[in-house]
């Protein structure tokens, strides 16, 4: 006799499929519901405490809202908004130009990447609080001051990215650019910037970030435009609420300029790459 073949039973196709399991916690996590129910309940605490100490102390978060609508309609936002942005803007892209300049110097020689090193080690050194003393000596009471001042806290950070990104250059695609015979200056060009790109904009995303808290604290001493400015002046007119206002402000201009600028270039460097 021969021994009887047990067959396994196969799947017929009329069996209804199981249905995919809802990832809950992924959607929770789209949806930002534990942000925002963080949010909810310091809001809750924002009520309860200004109504304990008054709004002098903590304003409550109807008046804060009363005077973001004040300054949108009459335009203070807008003006004081762009005044920053606009010192910002000179005094970090100034810091740009400048450490994709040292890192080209760097790029062609041992002994310049030495000193960049130790430029960067001394800047890093050096109190935010100095260059603004110093900016006021220089500039005086001008937007020079401010854009200076950002400048100088800004470069650091740029050129630490920066000369690591030099130095993880792709050693084969150098010396491919040797064989070819490329100068110097074609080397950086079209070998070592393009390695660095991603390098140099994780610095300025950082940079700008640390250029804008940096701007507002310079504006505080000595222009009359600004939000360093405005937050100086609500401050001596006894409006803590506007202080409020506008560092409200201020964290949503981080926060927009990040999403819409430099998470956009971090997503087009790494489809690039």
């Amino acid at each position: 006799m021969t021994p009887e073949v047990v067959k396994q039973p196969t799947a017929s196709a009329s069996t209804p499929a199981t249905p995919a399991r809802t990832d809950w916690g992924g959607v929770v996590d789209r949806l930002h519901l534990p942000t925002l129910g963080l949010v909810l309940v310091l809001a809750v605490a924002w009520v309860l405490l200004s109504a304990r100490l008054g709004d002098y102390l903590l304003p409550s978060p109807a008046r804060v809202g009363q005077g973001v609508v004040t300054i949108i309609t009459n335009g203070e936002l807008w003006k004081h908004t762009w005044a920053s942005l606009y010192r910002i803007s000179i005094g970090f892209g100034l810091a740009v130009l400048v450490s994709i300049a040292l890192a080209s110097l760097v790029a062609m020689s041992r002994h310049a990447a030495t000193i960049g090193r130790d430029l960067t080690a001394v800047l890093n050194s050096t109190s935010v609080f100095v260059w603004i003393v110093v900016s006021l000596i220089w500039f005086g009471l001008t937007d020079k001051a401010a854009m200076f001042t950002t400048f100088m806290i800004t470069l650091p950070v740029l050129l630490a990215n920066m000369l690591e990104g030099v130095a993880n250059v792709d050693r084969k695609l150098l010396e491919m650019a040797q064989v070819y015979r490329f100068s110097p200056l074609d080397r950086f060009l079209n070998v070592t910037l393009p390695s660095t790109i991603p390098y140099l904009v994780a610095g300025m995303k950082v940079g700008f970030g640390l250029g804008l808290k940096v701007s507002v604290v310079a504006e505080i001493f000595g222009v009359s435009t600004g939000i360093g400015y405005m937050m100086n002046y609500s401050r001596d007119t006894l409006r803590t609420d506007m202080v409020f206002v506008w560092a409200l402000v201020l964290i949503v201009v981080m926060l927009v300029v990040d999403k819409l600028v430099f998470d956009s270039l971090s997503r087009r460097v790494a489809a690039w790459r």
